[in-house]
């Protein structure tokens, strides 16, 4: 075994990427990088026991792109591996949206991923983003300006996306593709000096490495700590979060519990309260964070400023709060431990029990221990996903109402219940195996009545 074949299978192994069974989806471009992940996903499928197929997004840009699709179709066919094939307008997508070239090419391809994975029951997608991806990922944003989130380079796993070879370098790849005598194509555009990310790895990499030859191996362990960190501080808000008021539109803190906290926590706070507001994260930038906490810390009693979807962030003398229109009659509420809430057309009852409890309709129990973020209630929302006890993989929340029979109609009115920003149980569905709570010790009940 070379040293590349141990790093990836202790990569895949620390944070459990391939499933027993089902359905493994690699995203295949044609290129070195995804051809070795093609071909290394189905040498391992016999050891781990699921099956590959392989999906190619074409994003009609390039004349070379019907080649590219053509390539990758051949050789599935070849191989007997089940092939996907999606295609899109990138570059018209971009000037509708306003996004750049890259960008909206990221955003079809992995909303084609994302669609196929969810036809399929695909249990993950496996992208090849390298070691180097995550150095220049790295090096792209602190260039553009960000945070300590931003510094983490490319999450190895992210929902059911995972990136076995994120530690692997590019000479190791082509190396392996050489031992296997695969062949694969190249993108044209690769040495084109007009996106951001071409520049980075073909001036500014070379440059770094005639200071430190093992910079991207040093920039991917950077990131790694810094991962480590962030999802610390992430935990830590969270907890400060269990402390905020959620009603009917908004959500409300003490300004002292706000003003108190270490700075490095303040920003994350207001970021997740705007989120159990449903604002969607790439529209709150830096600056509306800024702003919001320095009305916290020095202006009136009684200020405000607006924020993106309609939402407004106030003093309400000790109090701060974040108001925004109701749309409905839902609106994600905190639940807490003992007592009631009001959410749509549900009252919800809250307890926290030791004893055991009965099964009934229209109840959810959860294991209270495994709740390590605030419990709030929703609608569905595109995206979600819940392993059910029993079963292997994730399932689309979509493909799990369809399964049960609900119709989009009922779907509406049917309660989600969330810990911070996961799915942990819809009424009429289950709860996922990770906050099951008929076997715990304690358990935190939750029964639904309409009103």
């Amino acid at each position: 075994m070379t040293r590349d074949d141990t790093v990836k299978q202790d990569l895949i192994r620390a944070y459990n990427m391939l499933p027993a069974e089902g359905v493994v989806l690699c995203a295949v471009s044609g290129g070195a990088d995804s051809m070795c992940l093609l071909v290394w996903l189905s040498e391992l499928s016999g050891k781990y026991g699921y099956t590959v197929a392989a999906a190619h997004y074409n994003h009609m840009l390039r004349p070379s792109a019907e080649r590219d699709e053509a390539f990758v179709r051949a050789y599935c066919e070849e191989h007997g591996i089940r092939f996907y094939a999606g295609r899109g307008d990138v570059a018209a997508a971009a000037a509708e949206h306003g996004w750049s070239v890259e960008e909206a090419g990221r955003n079809l391809r992995y909303a084609f991923l994302e669609k196929t994975a969810e036809e399929i029951h695909a249990m993950r997608v496996a992208t090849a983003h390298n070691r180097g991806d995550n150095a220049e990922t790295l090096l792209m944003n602190l260039i553009r300006g960000t945070g300590l989130t931003g510094l983490t380079g490319i999450a190895p796993v992210r929902g059911i996306f995972i990136r076995p070879l994120l530690e692997s370098s590019r000479a190791e790849i082509e190396a392996y593709l050489e031992q296997h005598h695969v062949s694969y194509v190249e993108d044209e555009t690769n040495g084109e000096l007009l996106y951001t990310r071409n520049r980075i790895r073909h001036e500014l990499m070379p440059a770094l490495r005639a200071l430190n030859p093992r910079v991207e191996e040093t920039l991917s362990q950077t990131a790694g700590l810094l991962r480590q960190e962030d999802d610390y501080l992430r935990k830590v808000a969270e907890r400060t979060c269990a402390q905020v008021r959620c009603s009917s539109g908004c959500a409300a803190l003490p300004r002292a519990v706000l003003t108190d906290l270490p700075s490095a926590l303040q920003g994350r706070v207001v970021r997740r309260m705007l989120e159990l507001l449903g604002a969607p994260k790439k529209d709150i930038a830096a600056r509306h964070i800024r702003a919001v906490l320095e009305l916290v810390r020095v202006s009136g009693p009684t200020a405000q400023l607006s924020l993106p979807h309609g939402i407004v962030a106030k003093n309400v003398y000790d109090e701060f709060q974040l108001t925004r229109t109701v749309r409905g009659t839902w609106q994600r509420t905190l639940l807490p431990p003992v007592g009631e809430a009001v959410v749509g057309p549900w009252r919800v009852e809250c307890r926290v029990m030791r004893a055991a409890v009965q099964p009934r309709e229209n109840r959810l129990v959860l294991d209270n221990a495994a709740i390590d973020a605030p419990v709030a209630v929703d609608r569905w929302h595109q995206g979600g996903r819940m392993t059910l006890p029993g079963r292997q993989g994730s399932r689309g929340l979509k493909r799990l109402f369809v399964d049960a029979g609900v119709s989009v109609s009922q779907r509406e009115e049917t309660p989600v219940i969330y810990v911070g920003s996961s799915t942990a149980a819809v009424l009429g569905i289950g709860v996922d195996c990770r906050y099951d709570g008929q076997q715990a010790e304690w358990k935190y009940l939750l029964d639904f009545y309409k009103r």
